[in-house]
């Protein structure tokens, strides 16, 4: 008994003296926007991380990685991250447990000249347009001249065109450029451009209607215009302390105007829901 006693005080002992991990903030965020979103989560994150106490941030975690829909989702359900961003239509309908909180939104938007008949086109119509060999006009507005694609490359832009009408950005038949500035220059009443809704467009070209609805801020939040992309944030019930902090810094007024600079649109301006 004595014998058992000794070696339950020793284990004690022994135990008292190894030094136990301080567990500091962790907020770790899984990007499943496909990077639309990244620029403005990425610095809400470092802002929450630099009030951190002293401003010192060597024993918490702050992270967001970019990742697809599908693995975001999978590692919520396994509890790897706090919280993960979504793109409306991505959200399982059967998601329960979970807060989420719209934030942005963004949409794929079609130009063509000023000079052109054309008032909408269906989202069908756009995909076979885009799909096509050598598409011309005469099937959506009645003249003969040739359609001249035009779009952004992926990292400049591209992404929104391929999240609708999919394939590969280096199809044949499209004109790609880096600098939406330069792309303009071509957009005439024979082109059809499609870009983000961000872009400032000179005064010459105009948007079309898809499926008869005009992209607007108001259509594109309220999911009314078919081709938004709408983003959410989404944590478990209830909200660890560190990703309350950050939902709150992102509906500040201050990150509104940094959403914006971001090329998105601030959802909380619209107070609409998905």
């Amino acid at each position: 008994m004595k014998e058992l006693f000794r070696f339950a005080l020793l284990f004690l002992t022994v135990l008292s003296m190894v030094p136990m991990p301080v567990q500091g903030a962790v907020l770790r965020i899984g990007d499943g926007s496909g990077g639309s979103a990244l620029n403005p989560l990425r610095r809400a994150l470092i802002k929450l991380a630099g009030s951190d106490k002293g401003g010192s941030v060597s024993d918490s975690e702050y992270s967001i990685v970019k990742m697809s829909a599908e693995e975001a989702l999978r590692k919520f359900s396994a509890k790897e991250v706090e919280l993960i961003v979504l793109e409306v239509r991505d959200i399982p309908s059967n998601f329960s447990g979970v807060v989420k909180f719209p934030f942005a939104a963004e949409a794929l938007v079609c130009y063509t000249g000023s000079g052109n008949p054309l008032q909408s086109l269906s989202v069908r119509q756009l995909k076979e347009i885009w799909a096509a060999d050598r598409p011309v006009w005469r099937k959506y507005n009645g003249e003969f001249n040739d359609i001249h694609r035009l779009g952004l490359d992926f990292h400049c832009g591209g992404f929104t065109e391929a999240r609708f009408l999919g394939g590969s950005l280096r199809m044949s038949g499209v004109f790609r450029s880096r600098n939406i500035k330069n792309i303009w220059l071509f957009c005439s009443a024979s082109a059809l451009l499609c870009a983000p809704w961000s872009v400032d467009r000179p005064s010459n070209v105009v948007p079309v209607e898809i499926d008869g609805v005009k992209p607007s801020e108001s259509s594109i939040v309220s999911g009314k215009y078919p081709l938004n992309l709408r983003y959410v944030l989404i944590g478990r019930t209830p909200l660890v302390p560190e990703a309350d902090k950050f939902i709150k810094l992102l509906n500040s007024p201050e990150y509104s105007v940094i959403i914006r600079d971001s090329g998105l649109i601030p959802m909380k301006d619209s107070g609409t829901k998905p």
